[in-house]
């Protein structure tokens, strides 16, 4: 029974190798025309697109893996299956088991292998990149500008325009948000501006008809507006290296995501106690003998209470939503925790369905197999998303959200696979060479 193990085993790597060589590539399409846009409208060096290039593939090897697992199982089940190989296993005294043994330890050793790259290796690729692209837009700002998008690779800046003439530098409809450590958030507006460059290390930006807002906890809100507004971009022809100590959810392990989310929670908890507290001190200064509101004539009276409704509602509404942030944060996060584990997972779940898929197919045909596995990835995958997408706005928990789509498809993959070791048949797909065959009988008819 070893040897037939064995077997089984050398007819799942070619295809899954074939498979995760196949999705990788198909991912890789859509940063193509980004990365030959770096060689073109930046002058980025190929080197240092090579450099991104593999800064890149990291992020894709983590979720072509689970799918080359399911592509390579249907292929070498389907070919095993085609060719009565599956009938003279059962002949000789094997079962369905000595397919799924094999199978499912490699599965779940790839599945541990890709907890711990997704835990050391993709975090790192993702922070290295992401300064590495940041670096990149100093260079020349003015080429990663795209009409209708936010553009923020431009360190302290995310710029939207709604038009733009490349020969003219003339942009029409801009938004500018800024970031710049030390000083208050602030969102700038205008009709219409130009950029152009001022000597060989700035951008110079000027914006015309148009407003600011700023917002900050010491001075609270401000707003102005301007006939004329400039500001200076720093920018270089040469590529300047930084090495950038903050990092997203994306360019941390699960461990660090955990510290981070537990401190996120205390601040909530903070947060939560001076909501109390102001209301609890607010009720007090009411029912106080010597409170402001209760003084003076009636006109006074209703003055100090507006006031002071004012005031506390103000204070109220802003500490209830930075507990809102935090929460959704700390749900945001969660995700991203429990994402690492939840895809790798989805390998020992693929074994569970793609055995007994393989298993329906009365033909080896690849082309049908990768067919196949492509409908059960945008299915588990369309799932992770959408639980993703409603995670980050609260409606459900992170837990849910990640791990929905392996208890959907693990639920069908042991059904399926509890019917092919009983004798039954999981799916009655047709074998489509019969069909092909009637359909020319017909035709000559």
């Amino acid at each position: 029974m070893k040897k037939l193990q064995v077997y089984v085993l050398k007819e799942f790597f070619p295809p899954f190798l074939l498979s995760l060589g196949l999705f990788t590539f198909i991912m890789l399409l859509d940063k193509l025309l980004d990365l030959l846009d770096l060689i073109v409208s930046k002058g980025v060096p190929m080197r240092v697109v090579a450099e991104i290039f593999m800064l890149l593939l990291p992020s894709m090897i983590a979720v072509v893996i689970p799918m080359g697992v399911l592509a390579g199982i249907l292929i070498a089940v389907g070919r095993l299956s085609g060719d009565l190989e599956i009938t003279a296993m059962k002949a000789s005294g094997a079962s369905i088991y000595n397919i799924i043994f094999p199978l499912g330890m490699v599965a779940l050793l790839i599945a541990g292998i890709l907890v711990v790259f997704n835990n050391s290796v993709l975090p790192e690729a993702n922070h290295i990149a992401r300064n590495l692209l940041l670096d990149i837009g100093t260079m020349r700002p003015t080429a990663r500008i795209e009409p209708g998008m936010f553009v923020d690779e431009i360190e302290n800046y995310r710029i939207f325009v709604q038009e733009k003439d490349d020969l003219t530098g003339k942009l029409i409809g801009v938004i500018i948000h800024t970031s710049t450590p030390g000083a208050p958030a602030r969102t700038i507006t205008a009709m219409e501006g130009t950029m152009e460059p001022v000597g060989a290390n700035h951008l110079r930006l000027t914006l015309e008809s148009g407003q600011m807002h700023e917002k900050d906890r010491i001075n609270g809100y401000r707003y102005a507006s301007f006939n004329t507004y400039i500001i200076d971009i720093a920018r270089s022809e040469e590529l300047v290296r930084h090495d950038r100590n903050s990092r997203g959810d994306r360019e941390m392990s699960a461990e660090q995501m955990g510290v981070f989310v537990d401190s996120l929670g205390e601040r909530r908890i903070l947060l939560t106690d001076s909501i109390s507290s102001v209301s609890r001190a607010f009720m007090a200064s009411v029912h106080s003998e010597d409170n402001p509101v209760a003084s003076g004539d009636s006109t006074r009276r209703i003055r100090n209470t507006m006031t002071w409704l004012t005031g506390t509602s103000t204070n109220l509404i802003l500490l209830n939503e930075q507990v809102n942030n935090l929460q959704r944060n700390i749900g945001k996060y969660n995700v991203e925790i429990h994402k690492k584990y939840s895809i790798p997972f989805a390998c020992i779940v693929f074994v569970l369905l793609g055995i007994p898929l393989g298993l329906s197919s009365k033909n080896s045909n690849t082309g049908l197999a990768v067919t196949m596995s492509l409908v059960f990835i945008l299915v588990y995958y369309f799932f992770l998303i959408a639980g993703e997408q409603l995670a980050d706005r609260g409606r459900i928990t992170a837990w849910a959200a990640m791990w929905s789509p392996n208890i959907l498809l693990g639920v069908l993959g042991i059904y399926l696979t509890y019917r092919s070791m009983r004798e039954g048949h999981p799916i009655p797909l047709p074998d489509f060479k019969e069909l092909m065959s009637k359909f020319r009988k017909k035709g000559r008819k």
